[in-house]
């Protein structure tokens, strides 16, 4: 599960949508300018920092925060943060066609970028990103491959292997699922299908 980055060369579009998202990754957030966004460095918390638990939330670079979406608002495949009950906590899920959340997403999770239903133009994420990190606007870049993201012990989203396919590791059940279409399929070992994260690594769980 410890990938190296991939080369930087040139910064492409499907790129500025990451890099900014990983701008983020590791910064704590500041409160946007709607009174509905709440910080995201506190998206997996167990504090509910102002969210309402009924309520599902999409993850806003440019607005820096996290902000409700309604039902009709979630995008099948899209990642958003949500309260899970049995958890105890917020995690990240997956939407399904239904409008359903599925998942919840725990370490070493890997996620498209273009799949956390970001908002505002190409131009706006790429002042956010220049001000909030000028090193990587000018050397990350992604040339040629499908930009991910992966989800570290802390619940926060950082660079993924690339290329890679999309992942989800799920806290709640221990089974692992990848997708090499359009359906996921499950990961299984020779004792079972669940697992646990052991040093970074997935490991039959006993």
């Amino acid at each position: 599960m410890n990938h190296r980055p991939p080369p930087v060369n040139r910064l492409t579009s499907a790129a500025l949508a990451f890099a900014t998202l990983a701008a983020f990754a590791t910064v704590p957030l500041a409160r946007g300018e709607d009174d509905d966004g709440v910080p995201s460095a506190k998206a997996t918390a167990t504090d509910d920092a102002g969210r309402d638990r009924a309520r599902i939330y999409r993850f806003d670079p440019v607005a820096e925060g996290l902000f409700p979406v309604t039902p009709r608002e979630i995008k099948p495949g899209h990642v958003y943060c949500r309260h899970d009950a049995s958890l105890g906590r917020w995690v990240w899920s997956k939407a399904d066609a239904a409008g359903g959340l599925r998942y919840a997403m725990g370490e070493g999770t890997i996620q498209p970028a273009r799949m956390f239903d970001l908002r505002g133009t190409e131009a706006e994420r790429q002042r956010v990103l220049e001000r909030r990190s000028p090193e990587l606007a000018r050397l990350f870049t992604i040339q040629g491959a499908r930009p991910m993201l992966r989800l570290d012990a802390t619940g926060r989203w950082g660079l993924g292997p690339t290329p890679s396919v999309s992942s989800v590791f799920d806290a709640a059940t221990g089974e692992r699922w990848e997708w090499h279409g359009d359906q996921p399929s499950r990961v299984v070992h020779s004792r079972g299908t669940r697992w646990q994260v052991a040093d970074g690594h997935y490991v039959p769980a006993r």
